[in-house]
């Protein structure tokens, strides 16, 4: 059998995945089925649900295996009795969603509702008539059980014949199971496969579970012949020739006339504005396939001596339940034995880490677990899409100067950042404007680093550059006032698990008052507990010890009037597109995630465009991009569609969480500015961030976290 069909034969890790947390969730309706006999059909129907969806929507050798997990994890979770529920109800949840993917029609559903029961009514006959062991315990389990009911009944007056009709019954069941177990399974089966096709039909037509749009897909496909696949694991050289890339439902291309080309191990840095289309180079880069233009060479993206990209989406890309076993995963034992874990970790600044819980780490110890992950299937080609953005200073040099050095070691490096100070030590420097490539630079050929700073030298200024630039008052006239309130935290201490072996005290001992127009940054290394700060601040999470309160109330009862801009900004975005998100946030529409809870009364699309404009133009963004989808953004836009819509809630406190992450200098520039203007008009404000660029303008207290402590 070829490689091809063996891989073709193979689950996906999205089937995997999908087929795994579907069992789950059935064994669990399974369960309580099994201890619920009221609402047993109801949760029958539950327990038919993710596998129904598994049916539809997945390969039917998903399908199998998700039946059999289901089986295995409810014999191992419930016992016989959860397992023979959940295995009737998986196998009805199978059928209907074969068939609503056939599009069948009530007739043949009836049909096999009709043929499953008769399956099943004389199979239980079967089983009865040959285990007489269980024919036994059942039929006295239920002529007990009514003659129990029957001896309470007796206590009633004149109830004599009612009983004794009773205890008739109760023998007959005995004298005749034969009969009446196989018709009740029939029935009971048959009407299970018609409500559950009647529950399903308008559920399963609502659920999509399809892997979406994946521009990386081809790229991690293997070649049919394994000496192909040798030879094309090799990256380099790698080309790109006049490419252009539109994303799917855009009305423009992303790039265009894009030519470039990797022929030897270099350092190779991509310098470019927020949004400017260097992310989507990354893609190309890493195997995705132009709308035009040609793509010449590159290697297998994951595979072991291939391509390897870390993306800037770090928290996103952790699979393992220990620092170890994420990196590992997915490798073969043979490359597993010869990697040096502990020199791996050192290398990377997460030295004595490899037992840690990924979920313990902070955002800058995620970008480094990632690249950590790349490194160890020693790829030829590595492309770093913003991975130094979460990282502190310190971390951030240490990690560029890591990937200097890969180059020597025969891996060739392509580093993308808005930031052109990482390009100091570039063997060469591509600069990168809606679009296009402006500049093709090679060290030695004059500044290189300069070069990255002249980005928009080549056409118009962006939108926060110039005499015209927006600001706070241009834009939207002048900040509304904010309702003033002070902050307060008193001697909080917080601990992760707390009682437990995996108890991890984060935060020892922290008080802060912040008064109301007050900015403070709080600094600390990646992992000091920044984070878990902000999370105790907003109320969203209650400390172990000590106590949070806003305007005297406890903080954890005024969740929402303390704003919270996340460090991944990606995970605060819950709508599908930056118009309704921004909209959420302001309160005028539920809000999933952190940010304003509060509902506000119904506006006109008018007001609501008006909103969603201002708060843009606030942040920097064109108004345009409303209607785009929020996975089309790139991670610095999508920061600042999340500060916009905080900062249309209008927040007593806004705490940002790492907010210049991923910003070019213009745009970090606009919102110091913007976030000035709004602590003048009282907005109490509190950075997070290990980047202290431009801080001394917007910041009049500072402290410092280390080790849990405030200082």
């Amino acid at each position: 059998m070829s490689s091809s069909a063996r891989d073709a034969r193979r689950l996906t890790p999205v089937e995997v995945a999908t087929a795994g947390a579907l069992s789950g969730l059935a064994v669990t309706f399974g369960l309580i089925a099994a201890v619920t006999p009221v609402f047993q059909l109801f949760f029958q129907v539950a327990t038919a649900v993710p596998l129904a969806m598994v049916s539809l929507k997945l390969r039917p050798r998903a399908a199998v295996a998700a039946f059999a997990s289901t089986i295995l994890l409810a014999i191992a979770v419930g016992g016989v009795a959860t397992a023979g529920r959940s295995f009737q109800a998986a196998l009805v949840g199978l059928i209907i969603g074969f068939l609503h993917k056939k599009r069948a029609s009530w007739l043949p559903v009836s049909g096999v509702a009709a043929g499953l029961g008769v399956i099943w009514g004389v199979g239980t006959g079967i089983a009865f008539w040959v285990l007489s062991d269980l024919r036994t315990l059942g039929l006295e389990s239920i002529q007990k059980t009514l003659n129990g009911f029957l001896k309470l009944i007796g206590n009633i007056p004149h109830s004599g014949g009612f009983v004794d009709a009773g205890h008739q019954l109760g023998q007959w069941f005995v004298d005749w199971w034969w009969i009446w177990i196989p018709v009740t399974r029939f029935i009971g089966v048959a009407f299970l496969v018609l409500a559950a096709r009647w529950l399903l039909g308008a559920i399963l037509s609502r659920i999509s579970l399809d892997a979406g749009w994946d521009p990386l897909l081809d790229a991690t496909a293997r070649s049919a012949d394994p000496r192909e696949e040798a030879e094309a694991s090799s990256p380099l050289p790698l080309t790109l020739t006049d490419v252009d890339f539109t994303y799917p439902g855009a009305d423009h291309p992303a790039l265009r006339g894009v030519t470039l080309g990797f022929e030897q191990p270099e350092f190779t840095v991509i310098v470019g504005h927020n949004g400017s289309g260097k992310s989507t180079l990354a893609l190309l880069l890493a195997g995705a396939e132009p709308g035009s233009g040609v793509r010449e060479g590159g290697g297998v993206l994951g595979a072991v001596g291939g391509t390897a990209l870390v993306g800037q989406r770090s928290e996103l890309l952790v699979l393992g339940q220990s620092v170890a076993e994420d990196i590992t995963w997915g490798m073969s034992a043979e490359h597993i034995a010869g990697l040096d874990l502990d020199e791996l970790l050192e290398r990377v600044g997460l030295a004595g880490l490899a037992d840690a819980d990924p979920r313990s780490l902070s955002g800058g110890q995620l970008q480094r677990l990632a690249l950590a992950g790349a490194l160890a299937r020693s790829p030829r080609l590595l492309i770093s899409d913003e991975s130094t953005a979460m990282i502190d200073l310190a971390g951030r040099v240490e990690m560029l100067d890591l990937l200097a050095s890969l180059p020597a070691r025969g891996i060739a490096v392509v580093h993308i950042t808005h930031d052109p100070a990482e390009s100091a030590r570039a063997d060469r420097v591509v600069t990168i404007r809606s679009g296009r490539i402006v500049s093709d630079q090679r060290a030695g050929e004059g500044s290189v680093a300069a070069e990255g700073l002249r980005i928009d030298e080549a056409g118009d200024p962006p939108a926060s550059s110039g005499p015209d630039a927006p600001t706070a008052s241009s834009v939207a006239g002048a900040p509304a006032l904010i309702k003033a309130a002070h902050l307060w935290a008193d001697r909080v201490a917080h601990t992760y698990d707390l009682g437990t072996p995996w108890e991890k005290p984060v935060l020892r001992d922290v008080s802060l008052i912040l008064d109301p127009g007050q900015a403070m940054l709080i600094t600390g290394d990646n992992g000091s507990g920044k984070t878990t700060l902000s999370r105790v601040l907003t109320g969203l999470l209650v400390p172990t010890w000590g106590r949070v309160t806003l305007g005297g109330r406890p903080m954890e009862r005024c969740v929402g009037d303390v704003a919270l801009s996340m460090q991944f900004a990606r995970l605060q975005l819950q709508r599908p597109s930056v118009r309704s998100d921004i909209l959420a946030a302001a309160g005028h529409g539920p809000r999933i995630g952190t940010g304003s809870v509060h509902r506000k009364g119904a506006i006109s699309r008018e007001e609501g465009d008006r909103i969603v404009a201002e708060a843009m133009e606030l942040v920097g963004l064109d108004p345009a991009l409303s209607s785009r989808g929020i996975d089309d953004l790139s991670g610095g836009q999508m920061r600042r569609v999340a500060l916009a819509g905080l900062l249309a809630s209008h927040p007593s406190v806004l705490i940002l969480d790492e907010p210049m992450a991923g910003l070019d200098a213009a745009s970090r520039d606009l919102l110091i500015s913007v976030l000035d203007e709004r602590r003048r008009a009282g907005l109490s404000i509190l950075v997070i961030s290990h980047d202290l660029e431009g801080m001394d303008s917007l910041c009049d207290t500072r402290g410092h976290l280390a080790e849990g402590v405030l200082s």
